[in-house]
């Protein structure tokens, strides 16, 4: 007798959960747009153009200041271990940009 209260109370539940879900309710939520702004200067066009090929920019601002020997080892890391396709020019400008704007200037 206790199972079949039980079953009966569980099956009104998931009655009402059913009839909720059935009647269509749905929810939205709104996702804010924010752009993501790199410090201005010299290099900020090769930053943007091959660091936001495979990753978000976000990763850049979320680094703590690395020194150039530092920056050099990550771009150089983007390169040869993840096959960023960037020149050895580039490489040198997207370093020098990090240094300056997202490094100890060292």
């Amino acid at each position: 007798m206790k199972c079949i209260m039980i079953l009966a109370i569980c099956l009104f539940l998931a009655g009402g959960i059913v009839h909720t879900w059935a009647q269509g309710a749905t929810h939205s939520i709104q996702i804010p747009e924010t752009k993501l702004e790199l410090k201005p200067g010299d290099g900020l066009t090769k930053v943007e153009a091959f660091c936001n090929i495979c990753h978000s920019l976000d990763y850049i601002i979320m680094q703590p200041k690395l020194t150039r020997l530092q920056w050099t080892a990550t771009v150089t890391k983007m390169i040869k271990v993840f096959g960023a396709p960037i020149n050895e020019e580039d490489s040198r400008i997207i370093t020098d940009y990090l240094t300056v704007h997202y490094g100890t200037g060292k």
